[in-house]
C-alpha cells in the first residue's frame, strides 16, 4: 500500500506472503505510481473516487514497465502473456493490463 506523508508518499509491501520477483516489481510499481501522481485516498473515500487513483496507478506502472512500442514488437514476434511478463520482469496480468491499455487508447487517437 501506499501512504502520504507529507508533500510525498511512502509504499509497504505485505512481506507475510511469498511474492516472486515479476509480483513484488508489479505491485512496487503500483504503489510507486500512487506516490508519484499523488492519487492516495483513505477508506472513507468513495469507491468510484478510489477506483479512478487505482486506474490512474495501474496506468504509471505500464508506462513505464510495459512500453508500447516493447509490448506490441513482442506480440509480432509471437510471444504469448506468460514470454512477455518474464522477459519484462512483470506479470501476466498486467500484460494483458497494458494490451487492452494500449489497445484502448488507440481507438481514441
Amino acid at each position: 500500500m501506499a501512504l502520504a506523508v507529507g508533500s510525498s508518499g511512502v509504499v509497504g509491501l505485505d512481506n507475510t506472503h511469498a511474492m516472486t520477483r515479476a509480483e513484488e516489481q508489479a505491485r512496487l510499481g503500483h504503489e510507486l505510481g500512487h506516490c508519484l501522481y499523488g492519487g492516495f485516498y483513505t477508506r472513507g473515500t468513495s469507491y468510484d473516487v478510489a477506483e479512478r487513483h487505482e486506474v490512474r496507478a495501474d496506468r504509471w506502472y505500464i508506462k513505464r514497465a510495459i512500453p508500447r512500442r516493447t509490448l506490441f514488437r513482442l506480440l509480432r514476434e509471437g510471444r504469448d502473456a506468460w514470454e512477455i511478463a518474464e522477459l519484462l520482469n512483470t506479470t501476466e496480468e498486467y500484460v494483458r493490463r497494458a494490451y487492452y491499455y494500449y489497445k484502448d487508447v488507440s481507438k481514441m487517437e
